[in-house]
């Protein structure tokens, strides 16, 4: 059961999300560069450690232009990964997209999926969005592991950043 603190900060059994800061570009960093990401499901081209600042500073504008975004995720104070919403632009399109990415040292806990159906919720019960898309690529397991557990529906391949991805929906 969630204890609701809001869109800002919200808070599951395990984990307590909050809007990111400054500061926690060096953790998103350190997951950034991360040697245990397969390489296939997230290429480390992609995901360098000075994009850190600079995706956080995305997410804290997106905050403070829309009212939600990507939370900055914390297990006992320390954070350990993002989740969270976000708009983005698919194929022209505007969609609503919902978002993780973990800490290699907190993976096959069930923080992603617990995360995701948090970052629903708020979408579904308090933004009131008719849907919500996911995407990543084909070779990313665990988080077609997720968007299964969260009853998403795959719709189609997508290109993304120049690579194929998998384009997930789930409707409220």
């Amino acid at each position: 059961m969630a204890a609701d603190f809001g869109i800002d900060r919200v808070a599951t059994a395990r984990l307590v999300g909050r809007r990111p800061e400054l500061a926690d570009a060096e953790a998103w960093a350190r997951w950034y560069t991360d040697p245990a990401v397969d390489e296939a499901a997230w290429p480390e081209h992609l995901r360098t450690g000075e994009d850190a600042l600079p995706n956080v500073q995305e997410t804290i504008r997106h905050w403070e232009r829309w009212g939600f975004g990507r939370w900055t995720v914390l297990e006992s104070g320390t954070p350990v990964g993002y989740a969270g919403l976000g708009h983005a632009r698919l194929e022209g399109r505007p969609e609503v997209e919902l978002a993780w990415y973990f800490d290699s040292a907190v993976w096959n806990r069930g923080y992603a999926t617990e995360m995701a159906r948090e970052a629903v919720r708020v979408a579904f019960e308090m933004l009131e969005l008719d849907d919500v898309v996911a995407y990543t690529t084909p070779a990313n397991a665990p988080s077609l592991a997720v968007m299964a557990k969260l009853g998403m529906t795959y719709e189609r391949e997508i290109e993304h950043a120049g690579l194929v991805h998998v384009l997930y929906r789930l409707g409220r």
